[in-house]
């Protein structure tokens, strides 16, 4: 059953109102003229809300239109009857029978036909809204798998390097699961809300860079990080600049050539984001593959308009700039 919860409907029967009052005032004293406004009135709500919430939903949604029609033809026989009899359209409308007939007729169609276009029009702003919910459910299912692919592989490589250094009893264990822990604890919980605040994403890049260099790197000299202007106010679409320094270590070759490099660079000024990487490789990779396809998607759906991203792949170097306007 649709419910009426705007003004619309009650500045609608005001306007009718006033509408036959104007008209029947020029025939009757004032006094009078209300009287028969307020029937006249009655009447046509009558008609208006039986459509509305009897006809239309027990017989039109359910039963179909020829059902709906005889409803129709019943309810203005219904309704005629009584009016005709009690002589109250010689009062109303005209001494004349026929004209009587025909003016009634065409009121009750008219007011039918508006229920109507109210009820198709409340239908599909109805229908419009479960549309956008829906879309918007799928969507943000969407972001949640895209924010949830921080590579399985860094998971195994990580938790490989923690069982090695515990079997050799290494300093390093206890600190490796404190970072992992830290990381994971961040994308499982705060990586599903929608901004964070700059400072713990800040601090997840350098757990991660941290965490990668306790793998003993052949170029972790050549490994740095480096971030500036970041305040408390500034927030961010989570788990988009990680997906980007996993790329870079991914595809680098910091791992096996001491000569590699890899750099990081955060800055913000007057609330723009600058966030640039640059990464040696020896062989040729898939260095634009499924990460970067799910940062651009992250982007385009976080910020629009906002943002810019740029990359070059020459020589063995890749780089990457991104900009954000926070």
């Amino acid at each position: 059953m649709i419910k009426v919860k705007s003004i619309y409907p009650v500045l609608f029967w005001v306007f009718i109102f006033f509408f036959v009052l104007d008209y029947l005032e020029s025939e009757y004293k004032l006094a009078e003229a209300i009287s028969f406004t307020l029937i006249e009135c009655t009447i046509y709500a009558f008609i208006f809300y039986i459509n509305l919430y009897v006809l239309i939903p027990k017989l039109l949604e359910t039963k179909g239109k020829s059902t709906y029609g005889l409803g129709l033809l019943g309810l203005l026989i219904f309704i005629s009857v009584p009016f005709y009899y009690s002589g109250l359209g010689h009062y109303l409308i005209s001494e004349s029978d026929v004209r009587n007939f025909f003016s009634f007729s065409l009121n009750y169609i008219l007011f039918v036909v508006i229920s109507y276009l109210y009820w198709y029009f409340t239908l599909f702003q109805q229908e419009h809204k479960q549309r956008l919910s829906l879309q918007n459910e799928k969507l943000q299912a969407e972001l949640l798998m895209l924010k949830s692919q921080v590579s399985p592989h860094f998971l195994f490589n990580s938790l490989n390097n923690i069982y090695s250094l515990s079997l050799a009893k290494h300093d390093n264990a206890p600190l490796m699961i404190e970072k992992l822990s830290d990381i994971l604890r961040y994308i499982i919980y705060e990586g599903k809300s929608k901004f964070v605040p700059l400072e713990r994403e800040v601090t997840l890049l350098n757990n991660y860079v941290d965490l990668q260099l306790m793998k003993k790197l052949k170029a972790e000299k050549n490994i740095s990080i480096t971030t500036k202007g970041v305040l408390a106010k500034h927030k961010l679409a989570p788990l988009i600049l990680i997906n980007i320094i996993e790329n870079c270590f991914k595809h680098s070759d910091v791992g096996y050539n001491e000569n590699a490099h890899l750099t990081i660079d955060l800055t913000v000024e007057k609330s723009v984001l600058t966030f640039k990487t640059t990464n040696s490789f020896q062989t040729k990779s898939n260095q634009k593959g499924v990460g970067l396809q799910n940062i651009k998607q992250q982007l385009q759906h976080y910020y629009p308009d906002n943002h810019q991203l740029n990359i070059e792949d020459n020589n063995g170097i890749f780089k990457l700039a991104l900009t954000i306007n926070l």
